[in-house]
């Protein structure tokens, strides 16, 4: 049988409190725990036109820490336990219950890491655990009130340090991050210094913004490696994984492994502006495998008719290889695939360079 061991804590706290009469004792208590309900009530539409400069930011940060921590640690203990949440409904459920929480006076609402951990810790399965705190709320307003005014504020510190040490603290995790990727690690590093530094908004922004900003380095920066033939094969791998394939003469064969748009277009034409100018004017061909491309924009189908434009002033063509149907059906739309024509336009890195390979079929 498992031993509630924050229940035992809190009855031993308050047990202790009245007969050592730690109030007299200069230990800090909870002091007086207001009983009963208030009326439903509707906040004024003038006071809140007069305070919007107010109410909006805040109620925006309130947004964000309180849908950042529900998503998180919904997913923590859906991870932990292995079961599926529904984030949609997840967000129904805590904005009707902060609908109810401003109608009834309360204070913003979303999960509390500590109370989860501490549910968690002490075995709870079901719904019937919610539903039992609640019936506690209830009968603590009612009737309970003044028992938890005795309570000492250490007991509350402990349970809550307890619970997010021991239940919340996933070092195993952060040393997981710090091995396997280091810029995961020092964003999360710096979230929780945000978190103990600034408060809890401020951390979530820190990781937020952090997070961005990788997101647009990474897609700024594609990786766009030059491939090569394996001898005697249609396979075309990159020279840096395959050092004994080989680079076919006056052609040029790239792959461009991100989606095609704004953030990234220019990373394409940069790179094959590059290795254009390394070949020294040897190039007749080029063929640019978009199997990794599976996300195009405007931008840059607007990008691959300038390459083309570019690619003919040096008397070079342009071929295309491996186009996913999404991303052909905007190049065909914007008109890129009838200024480069049907025949540069191919299903395999093989059959776009088999001009070049001898004995091709």
């Amino acid at each position: 049988l498992k031993v509630p061991g924050a229940l035992v804590l809190v009855v031993g706290g308050l047990l202790a409190s009245v007969l050592f009469d730690f109030d007299e004792h200069g230990v800090a208590l909870v002091g007086d725990v207001p009983r009963g309900f208030v009326a439903p009530t509707l906040p004024s539409p003038s006071f809140v036109v007069d305070n919007f400069a107010t109410i909006g930011p805040a109620a925006i940060g309130l947004l964000l820490i309180g849908f950042s921590q529900t998503a998180g640690d919904a997913r923590a203990f859906a991870a932990r336990h292995g079961y599926r949440i529904d984030i949609d409904q997840e967000s129904v459920a805590q904005g009707m219950a902060n609908i109810g929480s401003g109608v009834l006076q309360g204070i913003p609402v979303s999960t509390s890491l500590s109370a989860s951990s501490l549910n968690d810790e002490s075995g709870a399965k079901t719904q019937l655990a919610s539903l039992t705190t609640g019936a506690l709320i209830v009968l603590t307003l009612l009737v309970l009130a003044p028992v938890f005014s005795e309570l000492p504020n250490a007991v509350l510190a402990a349970l809550i340090i307890d619970a997010v040490v021991f239940g919340m603290m996933d070092v195993a995790e952060m040393r997981r991050l710090r091995r396997v990727a280091r810029t995961d690690f020092w964003i999360a590093l710096a979230a929780i210094a945000g978190v103990l530094t600034a408060g809890v908004l401020a951390g979530v922004l820190i990781g937020v913004a952090l997070s961005l900003v990788w997101l647009v380095y990474i897609n700024a920066t594609p990786a766009v490696p030059v491939l090569g033939r394996r001898p005697g094969t249609e396979t075309f791998r990159s020279i840096d994984e395959c050092p004994d394939c080989e680079i076919l003469g006056g052609l040029l064969v790239v792959r461009f492994d991100a989606g095609l748009f704004f953030a990234s277009a220019d990373a394409l034409e940069d790179r094959l502006r590059k290795l254009a100018q390394d070949s020294e004017g040897d190039l007749d061909s080029v063929v640019v495998s978009f199997e990794g491309v599976d996300f195009i924009d405007s931008q840059g189908s607007e990008k691959v008719a300038k390459i083309h434009q570019l690619a003919r002033t040096y008397d070079i063509e342009l071929h295309l290889a491996r186009v996913k149907p999404a991303v052909l059906d905007l190049l065909e739309r914007d008109g890129v695939t009838e200024l480069l024509g049907d025949d540069h336009i191919h299903g395999s890195v093989f059959e776009a360079a088999s001009d070049h390979i001898p004995n091709a079929p």
